[in-house]
């Protein structure tokens, strides 16, 4: 059963996003910051389980696409096809893929998702796989690596 009215409605209040809250600061609970643009934040994921698993959250709270203007809608997905750029030069995925969802954070954000040779392609992605958490000194490494290849394909 979907979210009831009164929970959705605590759910989509900017005033209680997570996202809002904390999307914007260099590590949060969930993933550390590698870069940001005037539309998007990127950030690693702390559960390196798929390594080079990252999400780009859009700055300003929305909550669905249909409700983007088409300057940002462009701009979101540019900063989406760069982030994926950035995780192809640093992880050499075989393929990447790209969620949109929101029915748990409905804060407008898509999930980067590398797919390796040692994943099933046959398999449903699944976000939640591992965890698999990185020492503080890689993850730095790891956010260093895709800010340099980050600034590389776009400049």
């Amino acid at each position: 059963m979907w979210w009831s009215p009164a929970e959705w409605a605590v759910l989509t209040d900017p005033d209680e996003c997570g996202m809002c809250a904390d999307a914007h600061l260099n590590e949060n609970e969930h993933s550390s910051l590698v870069v940001s643009t005037a539309t998007t934040h990127l950030r690693l994921a702390r559960n390196q389980a798929h390594s080079g698993y990252c999400l780009v959250i859009l700055k300003e709270h929305v909550c669905d696409l249909s409700d983007l203007d088409p300057v940002v809608l462009s701009a979101f997905w540019l900063d989406v096809q760069h982030a994926g750029r950035a995780i192809e030069q640093v992880y050499e995925p075989r393929k990447i893929d790209y969620l949109v969802m929101g029915h748990r954070m409905p804060h407008l954000h898509c999930h980067v998702f590398p797919q390796h040779a040692s994943d099933d392609p046959r398999r449903n992605v699944d976000i939640s796989d591992g965890p698999v958490f990185l020492s503080s000194d890689a993850m730095a490494g790891e956010v260093q690596s895709l800010h340099r290849a980050w600034h590389e394909k776009i400049t």
